[in-house]
């Protein structure tokens, strides 16, 4: 339980600093955050999972993306899946499979690393109008 308290506030961290906009569900949902990126209106549904290096699978990183009833989440469920790895944390679009996974050497390229430092933020405010 705390592993995946700790998981969600780096998620939220790191969105934050990225310039979303997050609110956290009162009632039980089957995401567990919803978040605006910067310059947008829509409001993303979005499930936040910590990730693992698999030795039997070539040192890929895994994301298991099951519901508690072992199947997928569905698009009704959640838009995006956040997944943190070792203090980093990676954006990916749910595309209804219950494990994703990518090789440490293409994970930039197919996952968005989002960063949890503030000085991404700076950046970010700088470009806005004020």
């Amino acid at each position: 339980m705390t592993k995946g308290r700790h998981s969600e506030l780096l998620a939220q961290t790191a969105l934050l600093a990225n310039g979303w906009s997050v609110a956290e569900p009162i009632a039980p949902e089957p995401f567990d955050l919803v978040a605006r990126a910067p310059g947008t209106t829509e409001w993303r549904r979005i499930q936040i999972k910590s990730a693992r290096v698999r030795d039997d699978r070539k040192d890929q990183v895994v994301c298991n993306a099951r519901k508690n009833n072992g199947k997928p989440y569905e698009i009704s469920d959640c838009d995006l899946f956040i997944a943190v790895l070792n203090g980093e944390v990676f954006m990916f679009e749910n595309r209804e499979i219950t494990e994703y996974w990518v090789g440490v050497d293409l994970i930039d390229t197919k996952w968005t690393r989002l960063s949890t430092g503030i000085e991404s933020l700076k950046t970010i405010e700088s470009g806005a109008d004020n």
